[in-house]
């Protein structure tokens, strides 16, 4: 990888330092990093936050999903019945009409072969 620095660029090779002479082992495993004139830098803080902000999320989305369920539960079950029994006939037919139509397929093929 290339990082550009200012006015030149610096190959990076992460196995400890980068290629620019400035060691980059700070630990944290990041692949990312800013050279600065004190040296390298990484994204660590920023990963770590953006890391919490998706379990955050995450979280929260559980806790909604249950307290849905603790209101909406009987309902919600009533629903995905109703939408996989629906889903399942939906294959059902979508099945039968793909081997109708490779049964006409082998029907014309058939036809075509006792003409010539």
């Amino acid at each position: 990888m290339t990082e550009y620095c200012g006015s030149h660029s610096h190959e990076h090779h992460h196995e400890g330092s980068c290629g620019c002479g400035s060691d980059c082992s700070c630990g944290c495993g990041s692949k990312t990093h800013e050279h600065k004139d004190s040296g390298c830098s990484c994204n660590c803080a920023e990963k770590f936050l953006d890391l919490a902000d998706e379990a955050w999320k995450e979280l929260l989305k559980e806790r909604i999903k249950a307290k849905i369920l603790a209101k909406k539960g009987e309902h919600i079950e009533k629903l995905a019945e109703l939408v996989a029994k629906a889903n399942g006939e939906k294959w059902k037919h979508m099945i039968s009409a793909k081997t109708k139509a490779h049964e006409f397929k082998d029907e014309l093929k058939d036809f075509f072969k006792a003409g010539e």
